[in-house]
């Protein structure tokens, strides 16, 4: 997905976090304040185990992605 987004005419491209670290929770879905608080969420990876914001930059996975979308983007000309 990150790829094909890449390659649209956009002027911003961004990585969610929990993306970045393989979270398969949903978060911040509108509607959800009390059934499924999910906008309090703690940011974990594919395992279930809390990931630190600080941690995102060594992941591996953050990483691939980041490449992924660096890849598409076409640098402006001046």
């Amino acid at each position: 997905m990150y790829a094909y987004l890449g390659r649209t005419p956009s002027r911003l491209l961004a990585l969610a976090l929990p993306d970045a670290v393989g979270d398969v929770r949903a978060q911040n879905q509108p509607g959800t304040t009390d059934e499924y608080p999910n906008w309090r969420v703690k940011l974990a990876g594919p395992d279930g185990r809390e990931v630190l914001v600080e941690d995102v930059f060594a992941s591996s996975r953050a990483a691939g992605l980041a490449e992924v979308m660096r890849a598409q983007v076409t640098p402006a000309r001046e």
